[in-house]
């Protein structure tokens, strides 16, 4: 791998509706930029429907938090539903794969 250049994966982009809108969720691998290949890391990303920037984030309701660009703190409930929500059809996505491709 060149120096200077990072490997990332990212999985299919999911859309989830909240009360403020449309959202765009994905889970992002990356490899770091270290010598000797570096380690892989999981993180979210998430934006509005429209708009060209991505929020990332270690959580998926991390993510899609600061796509909707709300303040830190206690967040609403729907929040919670469809960052869970958003989990649950990128789950069923990766296992679908899994075993549609195993011999």
């Amino acid at each position: 791998m060149p120096a200077g250049q990072a490997v990332r994966n990212r999985s299919e982009v999911v859309t989830v509706t909240s009360p403020r809108g449309v959202v765009e969720v994905a889970r992002q691998e990356m490899r770091g930029l270290t010598r000797g290949g570096g380690s892989w890391s999981w993180f979210w990303v998430a934006h509005r429907k429209g708009s060209g920037r991505w929020s990332e984030a270690s959580t998926a309701r991390e993510a899609i938090r600061r796509a909707m660009l709300l303040p830190p703190g206690k967040p609403p409930a729907w929040l919670e539903q469809i960052a869970a929500d958003a989990e649950r059809q990128l789950t069923s996505d990766r296992s679908e794969t899994a075993t549609s491709t195993a011999p």
